[in-house]
């Protein structure tokens, strides 16, 4: 857990490293097409003019009394304000004063905004239009409509009053008109016509809209920015839903995930066998990481004495006869004597890889007694090597025999090491018998392919038959290649070393030196005494 707190930072880079495509796509894509669609749009003009509202209260200052009831919560009032101001009254008022050919009052509602600016008596009036002098011409018609109407409804109102004065007047006979009722009546009468003749509407236009200048939208900048902001959602979005559905394994942290064993060494994308040569060294990163292999297997597993190695893995082409061919050739090249066992008897691969005939008869042969161990090795780029040979139709029951337990246990009495080759675990059960007859065993994953599920089935296997695992070993790593900084990897023997004499094997062939002077010396296998 700790180690994947601080692997926190690596590991993000690494998720974006895999997914850097798709990342690019999104910010490239959302942004690019918010830019296109901003600049197709049509430009938008906004102009704004600005209402005051007046005090309510003038017939109580100018007569004592209120006719108009005024309200003392300034909220109520800006609200009462803006609701008034947007009345479907007032916009076809203006749509017959603008006298534009189409225009609706549905035309000016759906262009014309109305907002009351904080809790002042100010309410800003803003226009739409693709035509910035009809924008304003259009926000300030509305104000000046809005005005007439409630100066003319407030007139009305007072109209209304002063009318049933004057019938209640007129109603009167001469003398009581001359008396105190008549007077009053005629002295109500006379200032509600001074009343009527002062209503204003209670707003004023203070700030009437100018022509703007830059279009309001489409607001390319902001649009742009918010599909950029979008498009990093979306990026980190798809990028975690892809971590989850992809199965495969990416990274050494995936597969410490699944299988917590050491990582022995991480293998650089290779082309398979063709073109090896018998000088390891020449191939500079794979000799280097297959060094590692080597140094690790031996730093792991200091106490115990790993005579052979099983090299397995979960799915086929995942590159364990690579790691198994490069592993042998690492302990040849240190001068250790190795015998390179093909237990793969359904999709044999190293004969043809190296380009060993089936002369020597190969393991089928041998498990069904026709040839002994000695008699089927084949010697190439300073190894021994026993393919696989003719495809039998009992493979499992051949490698689950005891007779191959016996090839392996003469293979640890004659060499330092045996290396044994086995199809995939997780596939096919061949390998499973030969787990419990080796010292270790040791899985490739090969990062990009291997699958999570796959390698978990592996590992419950092996665990339940407590297979003695040493290590993983990762192919197709994009680490990076020691061997570029530090030239040509430190122990490996040049073309220049003088050749080893010829030594003959345990089936009487030579062995002809490799450019490495020990390969033929370290492929001589001999008994114990």
């Amino acid at each position: 857990m700790l180690g994947d707190v601080a692997n926190g930072p690596q590991r993000a880079v690494q998720i974006i490293r895999r997914n850097l495509g798709l990342i690019l796509v999104c910010l490239l894509v959302v942004p690019g097409t918010a830019l296109v669609v901003s600049l197709l749009q049509s430009k938008e003009y906004e102009a704004s003019a600005s209402l005051l509202f007046r005090d309510p209260g003038l017939d109580q200052k100018l007569f004592g009394s209120s006719f108009f009831e005024p309200t003392d919560d300034p909220a109520r009032v800006a609200a009462t304000n803006v609701r008034l101001v947007s009345l479907d009254a007032v916009a076809a008022r203006t749509a017959r004063a603008m006298e534009v050919p189409g225009l609706t009052s549905e035309d000016v509602s759906d262009n014309i905004e109305v907002e009351a600016l904080g809790e002042s008596d100010l309410i800003e009036v803003t226009a739409k239009n693709g035509d910035r002098q009809v924008a304003a011409d259009l926000a300030n018609t509305f104000a000046s409509e809005y005005i007439a109407f409630r100066r003319d409804a407030d007139r009305a109102k007072v109209r209304e009053a002063q009318a049933l004065v004057q019938s209640k007047l007129d109603a009167l006979t001469p003398e009581e008109q001359a008396g105190v009722e008549g007077q009053g009546l005629a002295s109500s009468a006379r200032e509600l016509e001074i009343l009527a003749s002062l209503q204003t509407g209670n707003a004023e236009l203070v700030q009437p809209a100018a022509p703007p200048t830059s279009a309001a939208s489409p607001k390319v900048l902001r649009n742009v920015a918010l599909a950029l902001l979008l498009a990093i959602a979306l990026a980190g979005g798809l990028v975690l839903l892809r971590e989850q559905l992809d199965r495969r394994l990416k990274d050494p942290t995936d597969v410490r995930r699944v299988i917590d064993l050491p990582v022995l060494a991480a293998i650089p994308a290779t082309r398979g066998h063709q073109g090896l040569s018998s000088d390891l060294a020449a191939e500079g990163a794979i000799a280097e990481a297959f060094l590692m292999l080597r140094a690790n297997l031996r730093y792991f597993n200091v106490d115990d004495d790993i005579r052979s190695i099983l090299v397995t893995s979960a799915a086929p082409q995942e590159g364990k006869t690579t790691v198994s061919l490069n592993l042998a050739r690492a302990e040849a090249a240190a001068g250790k004597r190795v015998l390179l066992i093909e237990a793969d008897l359904r999709r044999p691969t190293i004969a043809r890889e190296l380009g060993i005939g089936a002369t020597t008869g190969g393991l089928t042969r041998v498990l069904t007694g026709q040839l002994s161990p000695a008699k089927a090795i084949s010697s190439k780029l300073g190894i021994h090597v026993i393919i696989a040979g003719g495809l039998p139709p009992n493979p499992a029951e051949l490698l689950e025999s005891e007779r191959m337990r016996k090839v392996i246990q003469w293979g640890e009495e004659h060499y330092d090491l045996v290396v044994v080759d086995t199809p995939p675990t997780a596939v096919v059960a061949d390998a499973i018998p030969l787990v419990t007859a080796v010292n270790g065993v040791v899985v490739v994953v090969r990062l990009g392919q291997s699958r999570r599920d796959a390698l978990q089935q592996l590992r419950d296997q092996l665990a339940h038959i407590e297979a003695p695992i040493l290590g993983v070993v990762l192919n197709d790593s994009a680490q990076p290649r020691r061997s570029d900084y530090y030239g040509r990897p430190s122990g490996m023997m040049t073309s220049t070393t003088k050749p080893a004499r010829t030594e003959r094997t345990p089936n009487g062939s030579t062995a002809s030196p490799s450019k490495t002077g020990k390969a033929a010396a370290q492929g001589q296998p001999t008994r114990k005494a």
